[in-house]
């Protein structure tokens, strides 16, 4: 009985630390519990924002491979400013030009459409006739209408059935095949808007002469022109190195030697050999104990030949490379001189404010202002001209009138350089010549 109680305080210390370390797991469990849930919250976020850059990063390369192709399909030869500067003597279509030649097109294949859907029903209601009469004559009617439609008459009906079926396949064929050149057109359409629309900011900045920003029309020259030759250097990098590469791959599928190489033992031509192969032939031999063969002395040949045209390979990479060390150092120069002046890329600062998302607004208000106010535009488009005329001939009077032509504030010592002035009189000239057109 005593030692029964005695152990009673004993039991009761043990069953308080055993609820005690319970409790204490509990805890643990519930935090870990926790731990868990958030970092399964958090696995999600990470899984969707995964799902959501991956979308993003095919949107980009699906626009970047569309873009890519337009650029291509348009080519450089419809753009109206060209890399060698504003004055050239190629000829190329203006916007409106194009867009009207574009709505004559469609105005015509619309009526050439109404026209064969209307050769469409007729045929169909042919067809209609046709079926009746010979219901009617299969179902024994009378001799009347089975003598107007003998035997040889209903051969010819058949065919020309046959032959105006294949007419309405064709007709449906040329009509999706107008759709899709109707496709072709809206979106060559979007892109030449896309360019007038840029073009037109950049005109805009030349115009209005920031005094902060000045624009210098032969840096952006010498900068095409940069561009221009890395261009060029880089194709003929491409070029080289695919030659170079197809005659590697060439010699490689030949055949390819290992481990020691002796002279004079290689029947097979054309034999590959490492740098380290090479190397090892060339110590370890002299003239007195190599074989004095025919097969030692064409192999001599072709390693020699080998060597001079590596050597050749090398020669002209060294030039290539020396071309373009030229062709940065001239580029840093002009950098260097342009940077003095606080104006590094002048094409930047002619896409300062550029918002391509705008291009809608802005030439849907052009044309609503067009619509509205044409006898005005052609007023003033004729006023426009002939004070730009003025310009050229009197060069004291320059400044004024170009401020009566835009409206900008501008010093009297500011003067538009000849190029732009010459650029915007056959600007103002197309104009003229659209509006009287149509």
């Amino acid at each position: 009985m005593m030692a029964s109680v005695q152990n009673r305080p004993g039991m009761e210390e043990y069953v308080d630390n055993f609820l005690a370390e319970n409790s204490a797991l509990r805890r643990k469990l519930q935090s870990k519990s926790e731990a868990l849930l958030i970092l399964s919250k958090d696995l999600d976020q990470c899984r969707t924002e995964r799902d959501q850059f991956k979308l993003m990063a095919e949107q980009l390369q699906d626009r970047y491979s569309m873009l890519k192709k337009k650029s291509h399909d348009m080519g450089l030869s419809r753009m109206m400013l060209y890399s060698d500067g504003f004055e050239s003597n190629r000829s190329g279509h203006s916007v409106a030009q194009l867009m009207s030649e574009t709505k004559e097109q469609n105005k015509a294949l619309r009526i050439e459409v109404e026209d064969l859907r209307q050769k469409l029903r007729d045929a169909q209601g042919d067809n209609k006739v046709l079926r009746v009469r010979l219901t009617q004559v299969r179902a024994g009617g009378n001799v009347g209408e089975s003598q107007q439609f003998p035997s040889h008459q209903r051969e010819q009906l058949v065919q020309q059935l046959e032959t105006l079926n294949v007419k309405c396949q064709q007709l449906a064929a040329d009509l999706q095949a107008m759709l899709d050149e109707k496709e072709e057109l809206v979106t060559e359409r979007d892109a030449y808007k896309c360019k007038v629309h840029r073009l037109n900011h950049e005109l805009n900045c030349l115009l209005k002469g920031d005094k902060n920003n000045h624009i210098d029309i032969d840096a952006l020259i010498m900068e095409n022109r940069y561009l221009k030759e890395r261009l060029e250097h880089a194709e003929e990098e491409k070029e080289i190195s695919v030659h170079a590469l197809s005659k590697y791959k060439n010699m490689l599928d030949k055949k390819r030697n290992k481990g020691t190489v002796k002279l004079g033992t290689n029947n097979n031509t054309g034999m590959v050999m490492s740098h380290k192969q090479v190397h090892q032939l060339l110590e370890r031999g002299t003239s007195a104990q190599l074989p004095n063969t025919a097969a030692t002395l064409s192999d001599m040949k072709s390693l020699c030949l080998a060597l001079l045209e590596a050597l050749g390979d090398k020669t002209l990479a060294l030039a290539h490379q020396k071309k373009a060390n030229r062709i940065l150092a001239s580029r840093i120069s002009d950098l260097e001189s342009l940077l003095q002046g606080g104006s590094a890329f002048p094409s930047q600062l002619l896409l300062e404010g550029y918002a391509s998302s705008e291009v809608d607004k802005d030439m849907g208000n052009i044309l609503s202002a067009e619509q509205h106010d044409s006898s005005d535009s052609e007023a003033s488009i004729h006023l426009e001209t002939l004070s730009v005329q003025s310009d050229t001939e009197s060069c004291g009077s320059k400044h004024d009138k170009m401020n009566n032509i835009s409206g900008s504030s501008v010093d009297s010592e500011d003067t538009l350089p000849p190029q732009l002035q010459q650029l915007v009189q056959k600007a103002l000239e197309e104009i003229k010549n659209d509006n009287s057109n149509v």
